[in-house]
């Protein structure tokens, strides 16, 4: 009967440990990225004049319970939206990769920001990785972002309708005010007037919106319409701008699309312009391909590195550790890639993924871990009163 108390500690031993990771999983049931853990029980019985766990082989008898471990559980956990452009959500398989010293760790939770130096990082100032062309993880920064060089203009889209009236030219239009960039990204405004010449011809003239009156314009050409359209090789105007503080460049004035001179009144207008002045940076947000993309204060895009995703073979590979994270186990094989590609998820943007812990399976589980406990103590206790009975006959 001293083994049968032996086989009740065990089952104490055991539903103790197993009530501690039960207790652990409720604990992180707010915790982002949390897995909880389900732990496996292994019977003992005696074999060879042991007590240790092995496969049962003719007669044997039961010599109690152990705890084999604690299996992770990679179910999705539950989605939640955050509204921050750098939170993400894992669609699909793959873990985020960050480093902390030289160590890389493990996870499913995006809670992300970039610190002081520009650097991606966790909620715990890991590094997130990303992975370049070569194959190689880095560190995720914005150094190389920080600012949006100026871009002179070069073309000049024009869009809108130029009245023609043949039959009692001249009529004369004007567009004043279009603003083009020098390559310095300063700004500068044109005027153009058109002169029509009658059989589809315009004359257009270009000048400085801030030269005094009376002096020379920056250029003059013609422009031909054919049945109202642009007729191809005399659809636009390339003039030289010189400006003060500023190198000269060439704009050219397109008129090749979207322009007519079809109607009776004149709409013509800017339609765009690929000048730009200099920008500094004002947002970032992560695409679900996992580029990191940035926003310049003069509405120019730019963008980064693109994150990296790790696929593991089993759950068997990772340890959890604090926060969340994982440690890949000593031999184990990780594959690197980006998001969307082959087998990796896509990433949801301002979004997160919480714990997959499911309240009512842990409490359902608790009662088990409870009625295990209570069970064994009453096997120590019946085989305790057997035993006081025994010396109680002694006795007698």
């Amino acid at each position: 009967m001293f083994d049968t108390i032996q086989i009740g500690t065990s089952g104490l031993t055991t539903h103790a440990k197993g009530l501690k990771v039960v207790s652990n999983n409720l604990a992180n049931v707010n915790t982002p990225g949390f897995k909880r853990s389900q732990l496996a029980f292994g019977a003992l019985f005696e074999q060879g004049g042991g007590g240790q766990y092995a496969q049962r082989q003719g007669v044997a008898t039961g010599a109690g319970v152990e705890a084999l471990g604690a299996k992770l559980s990679f179910r999705v956990g539950v989605d939640q939206s955050t509204g921050n452009p750098l939170d993400l959500a894992i669609d699909g398989n793959g873990l985020f990769v960050v480093k902390r010293g030289d160590q890389l760790l493990y996870t499913r939770s995006g809670d992300f920001r970039f610190d002081a130096d520009n650097v991606l990082v966790n909620g715990a100032g890991d590094r997130v990785q990303a992975l370049d062309g070569n194959g190689k993880l880095a560190d995720v920064t914005l150094d190389t972002l920080g600012q949006s060089r100026p871009h002179a203009t070069e073309v000049v889209k024009m869009t809108g309708n130029l009245t023609s009236t043949v039959a009692v030219p001249p009529v004369n239009a004007s567009v004043n005010a279009i603003t083009i960039y020098d390559p310095n990204g300063g700004s500068h405004s044109i005027n153009l007037a058109f002169k029509d010449d009658g059989a589809g011809l315009f004359t257009v003239t270009v000048s400085d919106a801030a030269a005094a009156a009376g002096s020379a314009p920056l250029a003059t050409g013609r422009l031909s319409f054919v049945g109202g359209f642009p007729q191809s090789g005399q659809d636009s105007i390339t003039f030289k701008y010189v400006g003060a503080g500023a190198p000269a460049f060439d704009v050219k004035l397109d008129f090749s699309k979207n322009v007519t001179s079809l109607l009776t009144s004149t709409t013509l207008a800017l339609g765009s312009q690929d000048g730009y002045a200099a920008g500094v940076l004002a947002d970032q947000a992560i695409a679900p391909d996992g580029t990191v993309t940035v926003r310049y204060s003069n509405n120019q895009t730019a963008k980064g590195p693109r994150l990296a995703l790790a696929e593991f073979r089993t759950e068997d590979d990772l340890h959890a550790i604090a926060g969340g994270l994982f440690e890949r186990r000593s031999g184990a094989e990780v594959r690197y890639g980006h998001a969307g590609a082959e087998s990796f998820g896509a990433l949801a943007a301002g979004h997160r993924e919480g714990s997959n812990v499911d309240l009512a399976e842990e409490f359902g589980n608790l009662i088990l871990m409870q009625r295990g406990y209570q069970a064994s103590s009453h096997v120590i206790s019946t085989a305790n009163d057997m035993i006081q009975q025994l010396f109680d006959m002694k006795g007698r």
